[in-house]
């Protein structure tokens, strides 16, 4: 399936999902940027030296099965993870969902 649904019924195709999730890491980077002056992992609050990523708290994945794909690229969807701690918080949720 090439499209998903949004809470409003209509369908929207995945390269538009992925299009509008990558605006949507760059804005809450950005956003991050603007507050404090510098990204830093929401988790461990470093900044230095470390790759910063944007971590959905609901992946894109369960809000196309949710039918609310429209969560995929909501700013408050987001949490900004070192990628230590990125990877540790992907662990830690792979072991509750299994």
């Amino acid at each position: 399936m090439n499209s998903y649904k949004c809470s409003d019924g209509f369908y929207i195709k995945k390269s538009i999902i992925d299009r509008n999730v990558r605006m949507a890491k760059a804005k809450k980077l950005s956003q991050q940027r603007d507050e404090i002056g510098y990204n830093v992992c929401e988790k461990c609050h470093l900044n230095t030296d470390i790759p910063i990523d944007c971590s959905h708290i609901i992946s894109v994945d369960e809000c196309q099965k949710q039918g609310k794909s429209e969560l995929a690229w909501d700013l408050e969807n987001f949490q900004i993870f070192g990628r230590k701690c990125h990877n540790l918080h992907d662990k830690l949720n792979l072991k509750f969902t299994t």
